[in-house]
């Protein structure tokens, strides 16, 4: 949809606005209704800034996927996308990057990465 969205207004960055204008709205909303919310509110200010960069990451993944899947096609943005979520996860898991506790490399985990690259191998290139 973004990518639609970004050939309608000839700019990826600009289709993106509006998408997480909406977002945002709906964020609200939805907190708004599941229960008072304010104390929760006032913790927003008190975030590290690097946990908002989630938010960078976000726009530039939106930002990337409507550039790239007209080029590659949904199909293969979303093997590409998910397979480096998984490797980025098995990355981030082993150095305990971003808060979350380290994890060993297993022989497990190895080829289910050797399985991820075959895969995505399989589906870019048939």
């Amino acid at each position: 949809m973004i990518a639609q969205s970004a050939k309608i207004l000839g700019s990826a960055p600009l289709a993106n606005v509006p998408f997480f204008a909406v977002a945002l709205v709906s964020s609200l909303a939805i907190a708004a209704m599941t229960g008072s919310r304010a104390a929760q509110f006032q913790k927003v200010v008190s975030l590290p800034l690097w946990l908002l960069t989630a938010g960078i990451m976000s726009a530039g993944m939106i930002i990337g996927s409507s550039y790239l899947i007209p080029r590659l096609g949904i199909g293969v943005y979303f093997v590409l996308l998910v397979s480096g979520q998984i490797l980025a996860g098995m990355v981030f898991g082993y150095f305990g990057l971003f808060g979350v506790p380290a994890s060993p490399l297993t022989l497990g985990k190895a080829l289910g990465a050797v399985m991820v690259i075959a895969g995505v191998y399989l589906v870019t290139f048939r």
